[in-house]
């Protein structure tokens, strides 16, 4: 072995990959070579600082103070990445609590995961859940009908019953007044998009718009 290594003309040898991929042979006469050294010899070929390079074989990175003595041994050169110490998250949380600024609670103008505006999305919630709710508007038309023409038919009649259903009828006019009252105006207000900026924006379609416009009209006349 040692007749080997002398007709070769070095004791160590050492395959260094570098940046470009291409591998450099680097011969040292000696048994063993010093990572420090082996810097210095890639830097004359790359031209790389010795304190930008990092020096990896069989995936452990060697330090500068390490000796190489393996007969072939091969290394890959890398280069070091300058780090920080991270608080990223608390420069955001500091920006947002700034003096003078004033916490709100409204997002609407937010996007959600699918790029989607917050308002248009709460908008078309409002709109299905008003929606919902037909059927059983339907059915308090109806028993508000039914409650008028009872009282209509017992208008001229005299006693304490009618009385009573006097004021029962009364309480649920006043009560189903004001349930239409607010559907109306949480209905508007969806419809407005939230701000009151950009009115008229929100899709719907000709159904929905004669169903809203007769339900609308229904209300006012409720009222009345």
């Amino acid at each position: 072995m040692e007749n080997h290594r002398a007709a070769d003309g070095a004791a160590l040898q050492i395959f260094a990959r570098l940046l470009d991929g291409k591998t450099a042979t680097l011969r040292f006469a000696a048994p063993e070579a010093c990572t420090r050294e082996i810097k210095r010899r890639i830097f004359e070929i790359t031209r790389i600082p010795v304190q930008s390079q990092r020096l990896v074989s069989g995936g452990r990175q060697l330090d500068d103070d390490s000796v190489v003595s393996t007969p072939e041994c091969s290394v890959q050169l890398l280069l070091g990445l300058r780090g920080g110490k991270g608080g990223f998250g608390s420069l955001l949380r500091g920006a947002a609590t700034k003096a003078g600024q004033k916490k709100t609670n409204n997002f609407d103008a937010c996007r959600d995961m699918s790029g989607r505006r917050l308002r248009h999305v709460n908008a078309e919630k409002r709109l299905e859940e008003w929606k919902a709710g037909e059927a059983e508007r339907r059915l308090e038309k109806v028993a508000d009908d039914f409650l008028k023409k009872n009282a209509k038919k017992h208008k001229g009649a005299k006693g304490s019953g009618d009385g009573e259903a006097a004021k029962y009828v009364a309480k649920y006019r006043e009560d189903s007044a004001k349930c239409v009252a607010e559907v109306e105006d949480a209905v508007r207000e969806a419809f407005s998009n939230g701000s009151g900026k950009r009115r008229g924006k929100f899709p719907m379609n000709a159904s929905d718009a004669k169903r809203l416009k007769n339900w609308v009209g229904e209300g006012e006349v409720g009222r009345k």
